[in-house]
């Protein structure tokens, strides 16, 4: 008896634990397939297996495209936006070397077209051409240093060097960056590229001056114009501002 009730007591503690919520249904895959519901035009359906996580760039029926290149070629525009949105690829190509973008020129559907060339759809004729595009050689920065040609106003070595990814912002030994040479040695047009390139304007070297302090202290009204214009500030008026 005494068993019993341990029994007994045991089977009420576990039936008053905690209930778990039952887990949602999973979505169930529609009878036809996507690219019968997208040739079709058969929105729901297209809802129904985006819910269901159907593989949205698998590829199938007669010309074996995508549900994306259906859509394009029935001028399904609607259906289209779904697809894009949920990630599809865009540029995805059927056994007849066709893209969406292709397929929506073909039968006329501009709304369409425009629609997959604001998601960076491209023809198959595009694609191929940046297929067989030669790489650019990588430029090289040239011998003497970005320092040298802002200070004497090589502007061509300066460019160079922007062209090989030299820092705008880099210091020589943390103090200078080449803006800083530019103002000084009063180069307006070395000064402008590299506003340009986004260098900074309010740098401060080792004792607290700006660029345009040193247009200012050598005389270059112009370059110190085109600071000012570009937010440019003198080391004390930055102090003031507590920067």
């Amino acid at each position: 008896m005494k068993q019993l009730l341990i029994t007994i007591a045991a089977v009420v503690l576990v039936g008053c634990g905690e209930s778990q919520p039952p887990e949602p249904p999973k979505a169930r895959t529609p009878s036809i397939s996507i690219h019968e519901a997208v040739i079709g035009g058969k929105i729901e359906i297209v809802k129904q297996h985006l819910d269901a996580d159907t593989n949205l760039d698998v590829k199938g029926g007669f010309a074996d495209g995508t549900p994306l290149i259906y859509a394009a070629a029935q001028g399904h525009k609607e259906i289209a936006e779904l697809l894009i949105a949920k990630g599809v690829n865009v540029n995805a190509i059927d056994n007849g070397g066709n893209t969406p973008l292709d397929k929506a020129n073909a039968h006329k559907h501009k709304k369409t077209a425009e629609l997959l060339r604001k998601h960076g759809a491209k023809t198959s004729k595009e694609l191929k051409a940046e297929a067989e595009k030669p790489e650019l050689p990588t430029a090289k920065a040239p011998d003497i240093s970005i320092y040298i040609a802002t200070s004497t106003g090589n502007i061509e070595a300066v460019k160079q060097h922007l062209a090989a990814g030299t820092d705008v912002n880099e210091e020589v030994l943390g103090e200078v960056v080449p803006l800083h040479t530019a103002a000084r040695y009063g180069h307006k047009e070395i000064a402008e590229l590299l506003i340009t390139k986004g260098a900074d304007v309010n740098a401060k070297n080792n004792v607290g001056q700006t660029p345009l302090n040193l247009a200012i202290d050598e005389k270059h009204p112009q370059i110190a114009d085109l600071l000012r214009k570009h937010g440019g500030k003198t080391g004390d008026e930055l102090k003031a501002e507590g920067k």
